[in-house]
C-alpha cells in the first residue's frame, strides 16, 4: 500500500471529512483495546471550544515540547498534507509511518464499521505510544462529549470560546451546544475561556457535577496586550500563583490572546516552567488562521469558518489594517451559517470573490452570490480558489487580499500560492503546488 492509497482509505470510511457523524464511544474504545490500549501510555491534554482550540492546542503542544516533554498533538482538519494532523515534538508523521498505522487498524476499523475520525484518532494514539511520547495534547473534533478524542484519563482539559456550529449534531441553543462541549471535563484540571454568561453557566455547573477545579478567564485568569503589531504581540498573562510580562505569541488576531492564556495556564498546571512558557510561545505556527503573507498585495489568509470566527477575523483586519479595504476570497461547506459568514466581511470589502474548496461538502459559489444583493457590483464569483488566486494576483483592488472561510479553501491557497513556505509538510506541498 502506497501513502496515497492509505490516506485514501481513511478519508473513504463513513463520516467522510466531518466528525461525530456517528455518536457513541464503543467504537473508539474498542480501536484502542486491539490495539493494546495507546491511550494509557502518556498524559492527555484534550481541548475542545468552538473557535480558537487548534491554536491552543499547537500553542500548549510547543509549551510542552519546550519544556523537554516529547509531544504529541492530534487536530483536524489538515491544510495541505493529512500528515499535519499527527505531529510529535512539531514534525508530522512519516509517510511510511501512516501505511503501517492504516494496515495495523484496518482489520478492526472494518469489523467495528469505524468512521474516519475514530480511524485516524486510533492511528494517532498508537503512534504516539510507539514513538515514546510523553504528554499527547488532542483537539477535539466536534462537540466533546462523544467525541472520539475523549478517551483515556487526561490531567487537564480546556474549554476554548464556545459559539454557535455544527447545530444539526450539537444542538440549536448556545446552552445545549455547551453541555456537548463542556463534557470533555472529568478529571484533572479545567480551563476555561471567557464565555457568554450562558454557556458559563454550563461550564461551571459540569466541573462542580464531576468534582473538578476550575479555572477561569476573568475570574482565576488575565491577560493583557502590552503591544501589538504585524510581528506578533508582547502580553501580560496570569493565573493563581503566577505572573508573567514581556511574551512574545507570533500569532496574530485579536483572538490569540486568550488562546495563548488558556495554553499557559494549561502548561502550568502540567508543570511548565517560565522559560518553556516563554519559548514555547514564541516559537508557536499554526498556518491558516490569520496568516499574513507580505506581498502586493498583503495577503491574510483565516479559516473563518463559523459567523464567530468571521467576527474576529473582521476585528482583526480592522486592528491591524485599520481603514484598509481589502479583496476577499471566500468559500464555505454547504452546511455553514453561510450568511452569518459573510455579513460582518462585506463591509470591509472593495470586491468579493465567492469561490469553492474541490471537496463534496463546498458550496457552490452561485448559492453563495443568491444569499446576497443582486446589484452589488463588488461581488463576482470563481470555479476555484486557484482561478480567484489568480484574479486578484494580475488585478488587485486593495492593498490586502484576504482568503477565508472553509479550512479546506485555505490550504488550496496555500497549496497555490507560489513562494508561500509557512506550510507544515514542505514536501507534499510543493507536490500540490506542482500538480504532482
Amino acid at each position: 500500500m502506497t501513502y496515497r492509497e492509505a490516506v485514501a482509505r481513511l478519508l473513504a470510511l463513513r463520516g467522510g471529512e466531518l466528525p461525530g457523524m456517528r455518536p457513541g464511544l464503543e467504537r473508539i474504545q474498542a480501536l484502542l483495546d486491539a490495539l493494546g490500549n495507546p491511550e494509557r501510555a502518556f498524559r492527555i491534554a484534550q481541548v475542545a471550544g468552538t473557535n480558537g482550540k487548534g491554536s491552543v492546542s499547537a500553542t500548549l503542544a510547543s509549551i510542552a515540547a519546550a519544556s523537554g516533554l516529547r509531544t504529541g498533538l492530534y487536530t483536524s482538519p489538515h491544510l495541505c498534507s493529512f500528515r499535519e494532523r499527527i505531529r510529535v515534538d512539531g514534525v508530522c508523521i512519516a509517510e511510511d509511518d501512516v501505511v503501517d498505522g492504516v494496515e495495523t487498524i484496518g482489520t478492526a476499523v472494518v469489523r467495528l464499521d469505524a468512521t474516519v475520525f475514530e480511524a485516524t484518532t486510533a492511528l494517532a494514539l498508537d503512534h504516539f505510544a510507539q514513538q515514546g511520547v510523553e504528554l499527547a495534547v488532542l483537539e477535539v473534533g466536534l462537540g466533546g462529549r462523544l467525541d472520539a478524542t475523549t478517551v483515556g484519563q487526561p490531567e487537564v482539559q480546556v474549554v476554548a470560546r464556545i459559539d454557535r456550529d455544527h447545530e444539526a449534531y450539537l444542538g440549536r441553543t448556545l446552552a445545549e451546544i455547551a453541555r456537548e462541549k463542556a463534557a470533555i471535563i472529568r478529571r484533572g484540571t479545567a480551563v476555561t475561556a471567557r464565555q457568554d454568561p450562558e454557556v458559563a453557566e454550563v461550564v461551571r455547573a459540569r466541573a462542580a457535577e464531576v468534582g473538578v477545579p476550575l479555572l477561569e478567564e476573568g475570574r482565576d485568569l488575565a491577560v493583557a496586550v502590552e503591544d501589538s503589531s504585524l510581528a506578533g504581540h508582547h502580553l501580560r498573562l496570569a493565573g493563581p500563583g503566577w505572573s508573567l510580562a514581556g511574551l512574545a505569541c507570533p500569532l496574530l488576531g485579536v483572538f490569540q490572546p486568550s488562546n495563548a492564556l488558556l495554553a499557559v495556564a494549561a502548561a502550568r498546571v502540567l508543570g511548565a516552567g517560565e522559560h518553556a512558557i516563554r519559548a514555547g510561545l514564541a516559537s508557536v505556527r499554526w498556518p491558516g488562521r490569520f496568516q499574513v503573507v507580505p506581498g502586493s498585495p498583503t495577503w491574510v489568509l483565516d479559516g473563518a469558518h463559523n459567523p464567530a470566527g468571521a467576527r474576529a477575523l473582521a476585528g482583526s483586519l480592522a486592528h491591524h489594517f485599520p481603514g484598509s479595504r481589502v479583496d476577499l476570497v471566500i468559500g464555505v461547506a454547504a452546511d455553514k451559517d453561510a450568511r452569518g459568514i459573510l455579513e460582518p466581511l462585506l463591509p470591509l470589502a472593495a470586491r468579493v470573490i465567492l469561490t469553492a474548496a474541490s471537496h463534496p461538502r463546498a458550496a457552490a459559489p452561485a448559492a453563495l452570490r443568491a444569499l446576497l444583493a443582486a446589484d452589488d457590483p463588488r461581488i463576482e464569483t470563481s470555479p476555484s480558489v486557484a482561478t480567484a488566486l489568480a484574479r486578484v494576483t494580475r488585478s488587485p483592488r486593495a492593498a490586502i487580499a484576504c482568503v477565508a472561510g472553509s479550512l479546506f479553501v485555505i490550504g488550496e491557497a496555500l497549496a497555490h500560492r507560489a513562494g508561500t513556505a509557512d506550510v507544515l509538510c514542505q514536501a507534499e506541498w510543493r507536490a500540490l503546488a506542482s500538480g504532482a
